[in-house]
């Protein structure tokens, strides 16, 4: 089911990577990062994975942001022979998933919506998804030649 939703739908995207570092080190690394007091991630770490997830409101000088399309990262860790696999699925909130899919799926039948929901999308949640998934990768790649 969830590799059809990830087909037709711009709102799910998994990712694989594959590091010689051990568990704890992944869980230590992910602990640093996501200091909500430090960045705009928080996150959770637990014995077979961990959780990522942006802030949805973000405060500047003279206002804030909010953004409800903020992405979630959630990893499993499984370690064989020195080389931990990580798998990884960057999804929406489940709250924003339930409202906006019904919107979604009634844009792909009309012309006008759809290219306004897909622009949406891409600046909302696939932006911030990119960006998360290449912090992440940086997390868990760099000083590392696997």
């Amino acid at each position: 089911m969830t590799n059809i939703l990830h087909k037709i739908s711009p709102m799910f995207e998994r990712l694989e990577i594959k590091t010689k570092l051990s568990r704890q080190e992944i869980l230590k690394r992910v602990k640093d990062f996501a200091d909500p007091q430090c960045t705009d991630y928080c996150g959770s770490e637990s014995e077979d994975g961990f959780c990522i997830a942006e802030k949805t409101t973000r405060f500047f000088v003279g206002g804030h942001s909010f953004n409800a399309f903020a992405p979630i990262a959630k990893a499993k860790i499984v370690e064989e022979n020195g080389v931990s696999t990580v798998s990884i699925i960057l999804r929406m909130r489940i709250l924003t998933l339930i409202l906006f899919a019904p919107i979604y799926v009634i844009s792909l039948l009309t012309l006008v919506c759809f290219p306004l929901v897909l622009l949406l999308l891409h600046f909302a949640f696939q932006k911030p998804t990119r960006r998360l998934k290449d912090f992440i990768e940086d997390l868990l790649i760099e000083n590392d030649s696997y």
